[in-house]
């Protein structure tokens, strides 16, 4: 269930909130929109992974779902080379934390953690928490 849960939880919290920024190399048609050999494209991966085309109810965290194939490591050639050890390190993390601290929660309520939207990269200032 975790793996499962961890790439959930990459789709759903996709981690790169910048734009991708590509150049077409042919001439292809991407919903229904034509593009040519030469164009530029800028691509969102976090709307990409909330697109209903790729997963059904896209705005919930379901973490028993498989979400493999998501976008939060970027696609293809430009994929992040470090995704297998991120991976790991979730793998290996959640379930060692949640061993070892089961009651662990949030110390404030939800809406006062400061989430990170002013960054490419999306995460929290600050994450309150005890045990």
């Amino acid at each position: 269930m975790i793996a499962n849960a961890v790439e959930e939880l990459l789709r759903y919290l996709t981690i790169v909130q910048s734009l991708a920024v590509r150049v077409a190399v042919e001439d292809v048609t991407i919903g229904g929109q034509f593009v040519r050999a030469g164009e530029g494209l800028i691509m969102s991966l976090p709307a990409g992974n909330r697109d209903a085309a790729f997963i059904s109810d896209p705005d919930i965290l379901d973490l028993d779902r498989n979400a493999r194939g998501h976008l939060a490591f970027g696609y293809g050639v430009h994929q992040c080379l470090g995704q297998a050890l991120a991976r790991a390190e979730l793998e290996i993390a959640l379930p060692t934390l949640l061993r070892r601290l089961p009651e662990l929660r949030l110390a404030v309520p939800i809406e006062q953690v400061r989430f990170r939207h002013d960054m490419g990269t999306y995460g929290v200032h600050e994450l309150p928490v005890s045990w």
